[in-house]
């Protein structure tokens, strides 16, 4: 679905909506938190960090800045971050409601109205919502190991309790972090993906599965209601037991 978003190649690198399973999964990816200030540090556009323009967050001074300047940055710094680490770093900016990137988890960054200030604190508010949204990504992957792997001889029975209990807990995870704010769904449309992904469910059935069960679903500014999780739990997991070429 978001994979056909019409954006340059170097937008498109740094777009986190769009990142697959293999490339923000922890155990591919190494990470150490404790060097990440001098990484950040050593990054060509850490050497140029623009000072946020005086003013209140309204100003629409502040507003033109921040669109034609703090953004202008905060790309290459994205850019920087996933030369170094790869892809799944363009995450650090994809914030709560509607901050650089709508829908995310992150809280830390914003958007460069609200998150850039001095050259040196900026780069402490960069590192720290790195190290966030890496640890959401360690997070998610802890919980996937608590399903997985799906022993695929198993009982239908069986199956479906797994997927169903899969599915809830996930919808649930991702509604809390994101606080059910604005685009929150499609961060969860994408989670569920990577799950299928960790599974071993081809990634060309994604989108009819994801569409099946959650379509219409679930709204901004609203976190779902247990019924419906349920029953997105419940769709997704029918679909993947009782049609396994669906």
């Amino acid at each position: 679905m978001y994979e056909n978003i019409h954006v340059s190649e170097s937008q498109r690198l740094i777009l986190p909506v769009i990142l697959k399973w293999e490339e923000v999964d922890p155990a591919r990816h190494a990470f150490d938190p404790l060097a990440a200030p001098a990484v950040i540090r050593g990054l060509p556009a850490a050497a140029d960090v623009p000072a946020r323009l005086r003013g209140r967050p309204r100003d629409p001074r502040v507003i033109e800045w921040s669109y034609h300047v703090g953004r202008v940055w905060a790309d290459e710094m994205s850019a920087a971050l996933v030369g170094h680490y790869g892809r799944w770093a363009c995450g650090w900016r994809w914030s709560t409601g509607e901050g650089d990137y709508d829908g995310g988890p992150g809280t830390t960054w914003c958007c460069p109205r609200d998150s850039m200030s001095t050259p040196e604190a900026t780069l402490e508010v960069v590192t720290a919502a790195l190290i966030d949204w890496r640890s959401w990504l360690e997070d998610l992957s802890e919980r996937f190991g608590r399903f997985l792997p799906i022993p695929p001889d198993a009982p239908d029975d069986v199956l479906l309790d797994i997927w169903e209990r899969a599915v809830a807990h996930l919808v649930t995870a991702v509604a809390d972090r994101t606080g059910g704010e604005s685009g929150w769904y499609a961060h969860c449309r994408q989670v569920l993906g990577w799950f299928l992904s960790a599974a071993g469910i081809p990634s060309e059935r994604h989108e009819r599965l994801l569409e099946d069960a959650i379509g219409g679903r679930f709204d901004s500014w609203a976190e779902p209601e247990r019924f419906v999780v349920t029953e997105v739990a419940e769709r997704l997991a029918e679909a993947m037991v009782r049609r396994p070429g669906a």
